[in-house]
């Protein structure tokens, strides 16, 4: 699970995310705080992309994806910011579409649910219906792409979610003056506008509130503690980071499994200047968590 968002504003964009990412088996999730969800794209760019969801490929790393990515916009840079996040999508998808664990839900999707006509051919065994669902619940990853193209300083952010059994996404344009969060905002949501969604259906569904869901979120807005103007980018980065670090604290303190923490990464890029490190771990973090 990750708590990662991005910022976009005129000014710029400011990228943020946890360090947690989880390993299922039969015993459950195992969980290791020390990889990178954030990365430039290239060195020297005006580019950088956020993940969540599924860590990795079986083949190959999101790291030597988005290296060779950086290498074909080397080659042929992107005319608009478009073009980068549709290239983008054609590269990943070829090595989604690829991937074992992909062919291995699509095989076991062609057969029917466990439990019409038990044992019989092309119907999953109980084992199969385990691991169709655990397959589904896990192979979704998202990517958010967010800068300026050199022949337009404009700060753009889109994302796109690949999900396995869904035809090749289309990406989703993210407006200015807006931050966009994936994984688990529900705690810091909870800060912001006093409830979050699940609270919010818990109410509607109670039998107790008479109004309508438009009505309810109205009131939980009307009551935000939110910026009710453009931040300034620095302020941005602190908006962002207090975000990740309330998400944070929050679970550490709950009784949820702890699916967000590690190192806090943040990184900007302005209308002026290219991608730039706020928050990076070092080669030696994991090291120096230890104590040793």
């Amino acid at each position: 699970m990750t708590i990662a968002g991005v910022y976009l504003s005129p000014e710029g964009v400011v990228f943020g995310a946890d360090s947690t990412s989880s390993v299922s088996s039969n015993q459950g999730y195992h969980f290791f705080d020390f990889n990178q969800k954030l990365f430039e794209i290239g060195e020297g760019s005006t580019l950088g992309i956020l993940t969540w969801g599924l860590m990795g490929l079986t083949a190959v790393s999101y790291r030597t994806l988005i290296a060779s990515f950086s290498d074909d916009l080397a080659k042929a840079p992107a005319a608009t910011f478009t073009d980068v996040m549709q290239r983008w999508i054609d590269k990943f998808w070829q090595d989604y579409s690829a991937d074992n664990q992909i062919t291995r839900f699509n095989t076991l999707a062609q057969k029917m649910p466990y439990g019409q006509s038990p044992n019989a051919q092309g119907v999953r065994t109980q084992e199969e219906e385990n691991e169709y669902a655990l397959l589904q619940s896990n192979l979704a990853v998202g990517f958010c792409i967010a800068g300026y193209v050199s022949q337009d300083r404009t700060p753009c952010a889109q994302h796109v979610i690949f999900a396995p059994g869904m035809p090749k996404p289309t990406p989703q344009v993210i407006q200015q003056h807006n931050i966009t969060w994936w994984g688990i905002p529900n705690f810091f949501t909870r800060l912001l506008y006093g409830a979050d969604d699940q609270l919010l259906n818990a109410i509607q569904n109670s039998g107790k509130w008479q109004g309508t869901m438009p009505d309810l979120q109205q009131i939980a807005l009307s009551n935000a503690i939110v910026p009710t103007c453009t931040l300034p980018i620095r302020d941005a980065v602190d908006y962002v980071h207090t975000c990740i670090y309330c998400t944070i604290k929050a679970i550490k303190f709950s009784g949820i499994p702890q699916v967000c923490g590690g190192p806090i990464e943040l990184a900007v890029i302005t209308s002026d200047r290219k991608f730039r490190w706020v928050r990076h771990k070092t080669w030696d973090a994991a090291i120096l968590d230890g104590g040793t």
